[in-house]
């Protein structure tokens, strides 16, 4: 799934909204910051979901409006959306949007998914550290090359920050 097809069906698992309304919380979350969601993407994202039998609509009428077509999340797709969520605060992956939206709707999971998650993605992070340590210290050339070196030792200080960041974090929060 698509960024966007997975943040529609975590703002849908809230409530129902039209288009409009779903553009408007991106707004007001200011969710472009830290994710890729366009204007136009967030309706054909909702048609495609809707062909895949991942989410429903309906159309209703207000009193002088047209009438709108309201979208709703599916039963069976909530414990998809909470897989996702999960997924993405687990795994470690070089674009942090994914972790960003996956604690942005972390709620949706219960403390213990979110303390597991956490634990998984340093983990992960341990293992990804010692990946690029090891090619590192294979490099033939690394450590006498300024701009070599860097690619190495660049990644590796964002590791460590991000593991202190989820050590201070699970010790605030649990």
């Amino acid at each position: 799934m698509t960024q966007i097809e997975i943040i529609l069906l975590l703002l849908l698992h809230d409530k129902d909204y039209y288009a409009y309304e779903i553009e408007s919380i991106i707004e007001q979350r200011n969710m472009r910051e830290w994710t890729e969601v366009g204007f136009s993407s967030i309706y054909n994202s909702l048609n495609k979901l809707e062909r895949k039998n991942l989410i429903d609509s309906r159309y209703e009428k207000e009193y002088g409006s047209p009438k709108r077509k309201v979208y709703f999340i599916k039963d069976a797709t909530r414990e998809i959306v909470k897989k996702y969520i999960i997924k993405m605060l687990s795994e470690y992956k070089r674009d942090p949007g994914e972790f960003d939206i996956g604690m942005a709707f972390s709620y949706l999971i219960t403390k213990e998914e979110l303390y597991a998650a956490l634990i998984n993605r340093k983990e992960n992070l341990i293992e990804r550290k010692s990946f690029i340590a090891k090619k590192y210290d294979n490099h033939p050339t690394a450590k006498q090359r300024p701009h070599i070196k860097a690619l190495f030792e660049r990644p590796i200080a964002c590791i460590e920050s991000e593991i202190i960041w989820i050590d201070e974090f699970i010790k605030e929060a649990f």
